[in-house]
């Protein structure tokens, strides 16, 4: 089965089912998801998949909720968007019916996505702007390269940067309650 090359025509998600290997469409426009991220992209989403699991592990045993993260590869359905699929680096949600054998369909309430030299311009714009749209209340974007975190939170339908910090330095992610530590790739 044939697949579409990125950028050269508008597709659907229809198109997208029938689809071999792993694709996002933004707005109509299909981004090849391959070859897979580097060693030092997936270090840092080892690391950043373990610190938020932990915190919200012990979010949850202080205060009870529903929240967990999910890697990718996942695909994301967002309202008011319905001919994207995201397939973003890191998720959380707290609301486990947005939770589907398709993927995740609603708003999560935190999209990490860690840049990639391939990745970084959508990850930055096409895919930040997609985010603030549909209503997600925080969006953390990490450049492993620079060993540094941006932590961006919805206000008054807009992204706010809320902290950006260094490798060692503490986010503290879904509104403040659960922090986390920007982990610094383990050494090789």
């Amino acid at each position: 089965m044939s697949s579409p090359q990125p950028k050269t025509r508008t597709s659907t998600l229809a198109d997208w089912a029938t689809w071999e290997g792993r694709w996002e469409i933004i707005q109509g426009i299909p981004y090849d998801m391959t070859p897979a991220p580097s060693p030092e992209h997936q270090r840092a989403s080892m690391a950043l998949s373990l610190a938020i699991g932990n915190a919200l592990l012990d979010a949850r045993r202080k205060h009870g909720g529903a929240c967990e993260v999910m890697a990718a590869p996942i695909d994301l359905f967002l309202p008011g968007d319905p001919g994207s699929v995201y397939q973003p680096d890191l998720v959380i949600v707290c609301d486990p019916t947005k939770i589907t054998q398709r993927g995740i369909e609603g708003v999560p309430e935190l999209v990490v996505e860690i840049l990639s030299p391939s990745t970084a311009g959508k990850d930055v714009t096409r895919k930040r702007w997609a985010y603030e749209a549909a209503g997600v209340p925080e969006y953390l974007i990490v450049d492993p390269s620079e060993r540094v975190g941006l932590l961006l939170r919805l206000q008054d339908g807009r992204y706010e940067e809320a902290a950006r910090g260094e490798w060692g330095a503490v986010v503290a992610l879904l509104d403040g309650k659960v922090p986390v530590t920007l982990e610094p790739p383990p050494p090789l």
